[in-house]
């Protein structure tokens, strides 16, 4: 079997996308876990805890999620040969 590193790549950056903007986007409007999401948001590079801090680690995640599900890919299919 092979792995498609582009079909890969956008799943993997939009669960991680999405599962941060739940957490996230709770926590800011309910205040649920605030210190928690500061604390990993804090490993984040220009992480801010806001609405647009939001949007700027979504985007991030978006594009590590699909850097990170293209490598496996690709490594999953060279080594399987």
């Amino acid at each position: 079997m092979e792995l498609k590193p582009i079909s890969l790549g956008f799943a993997l950056g939009a669960f991680g996308a999405v599962a941060w903007l739940i957490v996230m986007g709770v926590s800011l409007s309910t205040g649920f876990l605030d210190q928690t999401v500061q604390g990993v948001g804090g490993l984040h590079p220009g992480f801010a805890y806001s609405w647009t801090g939001l949007l700027w680690t979504v985007a991030m995640h978006l594009v590590a999620g699909f850097i990170a599900g293209f490598a496996v890919a690709l490594l999953y299919n060279k080594f399987n040969r």
